[in-house]
């Protein structure tokens, strides 16, 4: 049994939704490859369909099933004031019936624009709270779900970017996608880069290597954390997601698994970078693909400086998956 297929047969029971539009474009990237005379690919997650598209929905159509599945009417979350997954997420529960609230990082701006203006089209409704300390977002979330339990509803909470074992699964499914771009055409990746931040994107990817076997390398470019902490989420979600699907996996295995490098961070999350905002330019001059300054143009960052110091080699297939977030560029 091909690798692809036998991974997908460990998550095809998980019941889902179909918000995402799969599978998702990969292509190679032919004039980034020329200029520097290696082969680079790019998986199009940007083109999820959904919402304006993102890697976000491939957690959600697992996330929202599984709520419509246990009856709950509203869900409730939380983010930054131009959150991708805030958007993607009220315009999910907006079409599935449900209420949705969301906790947003930062003051309310004069004029909604970008994403946020996105939220209030699809119905959300928003609470402002000018802090960027994600414990007290997440007591914020927390107290409105018991507000909406007093008043009679269902909230369904979820965390930050759909992150958990369930949302996950979402990349492990995008992992099989990868699978079968290689079996079909016989390109196989040495290398896969991700921008990361609240961990569920490159757990899934890292839940899927394990389980099929792929020796290839999944490097998450942080934007948002340190190495060290970054890795112990990606650890902790591998952990829940294998438990999940019912397959042993040892700690100190999988932290072999696990590679971030916060070299492209910056002064953090949200701050962006000169060599940033390079990238997005190059990206969008060389290939007619537009990064965001949060997630997608560090991650491209991390990318343009493999092959500028040479850890790309001639030999090698390089995976560039894009995660989507060019929303946020009319901020």
């Amino acid at each position: 049994m091909k690798k692809s297929k036998k991974l997908f047969s460990t998550i095809k029971h998980i019941p889902r939704l179909n918000f995402s539009i799969l599978p998702t474009p990969l292509h190679k990237l032919d004039n980034l490859s020329n200029k520097w005379n290696r082969n680079l690919y790019c998986k199009r997650d940007d083109m999820t369909g959904f919402a304006f598209g993102g890697n976000k929905t491939r957690k959600l159509d697992y996330l929202i099933k599984d709520a419509l599945t246990k009856g709950y009417d509203s869900i409730v979350t939380f983010g930054s004031n131009q959150s991708n997954w805030c958007r993607m997420t009220s315009a999910a529960g907006s079409v599935c019936g449900m209420d949705v609230h969301l906790i947003l990082a930062g003051l309310k701006p004069e004029k909604p624009t970008a994403n946020i203006k996105l939220d209030l089209l699809s119905g959300a409704k928003i609470i402002h709270i000018d802090t960027e300390e994600e414990h007290l977002l997440e007591e914020a979330s927390l107290e409105q779900v018991e507000k909406l339990k007093k008043e009679g509803y269902k909230p369904y909470y979820l965390s930050v970017g759909g992150s958990n074992a369930l949302g996950a699964l979402g990349y492990v499914n995008a992992f099989c996608e990868i699978l079968e771009f290689s079996e079909k055409t016989g390109i196989c990746f040495s290398k896969i880069i991700v921008a990361i931040s609240s961990s569920g994107t490159q757990a899934g990817l890292v839940a899927g290597q394990l389980l099929s076997g792929w020796e290839g390398s999944i490097v998450g470019i942080s934007v948002s954390k340190k190495r060290e902490e970054q890795q112990e989420k990606v650890l902790q979600v591998v952990m829940d997601t294998c438990q999940l699907m019912n397959i042993p996996c040892d700690t100190d295995i999988v932290k072999k698994f696990i590679t971030v490098d916060d070299n492209y961070l910056g002064e953090g999350y949200r701050m962006n970078t000169k060599d940033c905002e390079k990238a997005i330019e190059l990206f969008a001059g060389e290939e007619g693909i537009f990064l965001d300054e949060v997630y997608t143009g560090k991650a491209a960052a991390g990318f343009i400086d493999y092959l500028n110091k040479g850890m790309i080699s001639k030999s090698e297939n390089v995976l560039f998956i894009h995660t989507g977030g060019a929303v946020q560029l009319f901020e």
